[in-house]
């Protein structure tokens, strides 16, 4: 009981004192810092050192700064290691370093209502970001390697369990734009022989894979898996202008997916003017008797109500009798 009770107390020591050291400034306060001469001066002896990989120097260096100034520098440099372009093995270890930190000086401002309160300094989650960003190109280099040696297997790679799945998916997103035409063939082979990849815990590598190479095998697929964010922002890309057959293709494919089916089918009433193989398709939504209003209904909305009343002197039924429900609801 005793233990327990020190152990709270020493927590909450922990916590009251990281709270306590904080130090609340104005954002004018952070306006007038930057503008300082003293600090503008002081940061670029520290980016001199950073560039020449001169890390401890760096460090005794930012040691005497005043706080503020050090926690400026701290963020100028994180931002600075985001191209990646001198990142080595102790400017890494730097990062990590300043990423685990907490940011002392805080900056208040008010929005519509309210206020809010940052760092004012946030060198430890740019340094996270960049370390995210760095180990996201580090495993696209090894996935691109394992690709040109013939020994990625996409699902061992990709490793849906793991931990850094979201980073290796991001990876592995990234490197496909910039392949070339044989390794983009290549992957897509891997991908459609590869049966675990329907355990695949979402389509952004399909849908990145099928956006590049234009696979009808690929967005068949795509469109037959469940749907998420990936695929729905993949068929609304198929809108985007200029819409090709290939574009009117996917999408009236898209329909086999009943979560994709009405966004497809809006995307199709929205062509002016209508292909003949999109009025084919649509005739046959239109006769259709749980959809068929609303198609009739949409279309009229796109604004092609005189095809529709023309093709209701030329059915019968129940296509028919849903065209003209459909354009009396939208007059009404």
């Amino acid at each position: 009981m005793k233990r327990s009770l020190a152990l709270l107390i020493i927590l909450f020591f922990t916590l009251f004192g990281a709270v306590s050291r904080a130090i609340t400034i104005s954002p004018d306060d952070v306006a007038s810092h930057i503008a300082d001469p003293k600090t503008v001066s002081s940061i670029l002896h520290a980016t001199s050192l950073f560039d020449a990989n001169q890390i401890p120097q760096l460090e005794s260096y930012l040691a005497v700064l005043p706080e503020l100034s050090r926690e400026e520098a701290l963020t100028v440099l994180a931002r600075r290691a985001i191209t990646f372009s001198n990142m080595t093995p102790e400017i890494e270890k730097f990062l990590v370093t300043i990423s685990h930190q907490q940011p002392k000086y805080l900056v208040k401002s008010q929005g519509n209502g309210y206020w809010v309160t940052m760092p004012a300094f946030n060198y430890a989650g740019e340094a996270k970001w960049v370390l995210n960003r760095w180990k996201i190109k580090l495993l696209g280099d090894e996935a691109n390697r394992l690709l040109n040696y013939d020994q990625l297997s996409l699902a061992t790679w990709l490793s849906f369990s793991s931990n850094d799945y979201t980073l290796r998916r991001e990876a592995l997103v990234g490197l496909i734009p910039g392949l070339s035409p044989q390794a983009l063939s290549k992957l897509e082979a891997l991908y459609l022989a590869d049966k675990s990849m329907v355990w695949s815990p979402d389509n952004a590598v399909l849908a990145a894979l099928a956006n590049q190479t234009g696979s009808n095998a690929l967005y068949n697929l795509l469109w037959l898996r469940r749907t998420d964010s990936f695929s729905l922002a993949a068929l609304h890309k198929m809108d985007s202008p200029p819409v090709g057959q290939q574009q009117i293709n996917q999408m009236i494919a898209a329909t086999v997916n009943p979560v994709l089916a009405e966004t497809a089918i809006r995307q199709l009433t929205g062509l002016h003017p209508l292909p003949d193989d999109v009025k084919s398709f649509l005739l046959k939504q239109i006769g259709d008797r749980q959809r068929g209003k609303s198609v009739a209904a949409l279309l009229a909305e796109q604004g092609h109500s005189a095809w529709l009343e023309q093709l209701q002197q030329q059915v019968s039924g129940v296509t028919r009798r849903n065209i003209k429900n459909g354009l009396d609801s939208v007059k009404s």
